[in-house]
């Protein structure tokens, strides 16, 4: 499954549940950690997609 296809196409997507590395082979995009793919899929910048994922989480994400 390509997660950002405008078609919806097949594509080949990827987590390591141990690494939390991830890969988009279909598009080429990639990244290390949850807030990556966070930022990937919502397409927000890496900040936006911290504070985002700690909502989520239900912690604060300034202490």
């Amino acid at each position: 499954m390509c997660l950002r296809s405008a078609d919806g196409g097949q594509g080949s997507f990827k987590v390591n549940l141990y690494t939390g590395r991830w890969c988009d082979f279909a598009t080429g995009d990639r990244g290390g950690d949850l807030i990556a793919l966070a930022a990937f899929l919502f397409n927000l910048k890496q900040d936006e997609a911290a504070r985002s994922v700690a909502e989520m989480l239900g912690v604060d994400a300034y202490e």
